[in-house]
């Protein structure tokens, strides 16, 4: 099934904020880069495949219909939700972020 992938605003930011840090902050561009070409590829993942991942762990998060995928490449991943066809991301966490108990 194709999926049309919306990125809400508050994934954007996370997104932002995680570029910005490793541009700026790590000063590696090409990480950035790297990052940048991993998210379009997680994208191009979930308009094709968005059922196929689980959900999240969180009993709380799972019945608020809450799915994730990791990234191929970095320690990245986007917390979604699926709406007939469409998917919305509504967030984007490293791995090692405690994100199940800040989504609300």
């Amino acid at each position: 099934m194709q999926y049309n992938v919306t990125v809400s605003d508050l994934a954007c930011e996370q997104y932002d904020k995680f570029l910005n840090y490793i541009s700026h902050t790590l000063l590696s561009p090409q990480a950035a880069d790297s990052l940048m070409r991993d998210f379009d590829t997680t994208i191009d993942i979930l308009e094709e495949q968005a059922e196929s991942f689980g959900y999240c762990k969180s009993e709380r998060l799972r019945n608020q219909g809450f799915h994730k995928i990791h990234f191929r490449q970095h320690r990245y991943l986007f917390v979604y939700r699926i709406k007939r066809d469409s998917v919305i991301v509504e967030g984007m966490y490293h791995e090692l972020q405690d994100y199940e108990n800040s989504i609300g």
